[in-house]
């Protein structure tokens, strides 16, 4: 089994595939920090220096990388599926679930830890809150080709036990 996680910016996928991971008992890998830790920089500083061109390599070669480990539970960049086949790939090597985060409950995330997201450098919450719904309204219909929605529209943690309930739904019929 393998699970990816994507959704927008700021939507917590680092935190919940890392408590889904550890509840389902899987191994758990982020792509950006593994990019980081091949690099020896922070995302940031990365496009910034050598461009989000550049970045986006390293991700798609990352995530080729990753897709051929199994029993794992993947969180990908909020870009990740709009760039090379790498919604195709995680579509054929697992499954994709897709964490849905109301867009002002982002924008505070963003607007009170600005320094790791190189694209909302400089902006106050109200511009934040502006260049998510444009990235939103680029990146929703490859986020809606996901295998699982799970919408998280409070600022709570989302509950694990119905997400687990929908992937053990998911793998069944797949199986079938």
């Amino acid at each position: 089994m393998k699970i990816y996680i994507t959704g927008m910016p700021g939507t917590g996928k680092t935190h919940f595939g890392r408590i889904l991971s550890q509840s389902i008992r899987l191994q758990f890998f982020d792509l950006d920090e593994l990019i980081e830790k091949k690099e020896g920089e922070i995302i940031r500083n990365i496009v910034r220096d050598k461009g989000e061109a550049y970045f986006r390599e390293k991700e798609h070669e990352t995530l080729m990388q990753v897709s051929r480990i199994n029993n794992c539970v993947v969180s990908c960049g909020g870009g990740t599926p709009m760039f090379f086949d790498n919604l195709e790939v995680m579509k054929k090597t697992g499954m994709l679930i897709w964490l849905n985060t109301d867009l002002d409950i982002i924008a505070k995330r963003i607007a009170h830890n600005k320094t790791r997201r190189p694209l909302f450098m400089g902006l106050n919450e109200d511009e934040i809150r502006d260049k998510l719904t444009e990235i939103y309204e680029k990146r929703k219909k490859n986020y809606a080709k996901a295998d699982i929605l799970i919408d998280n529209f409070s600022s709570f943690n989302v509950s694990l036990s119905p997400v687990i309930q929908k992937i053990m739904k998911y793998v069944k019929n797949r199986n079938k």
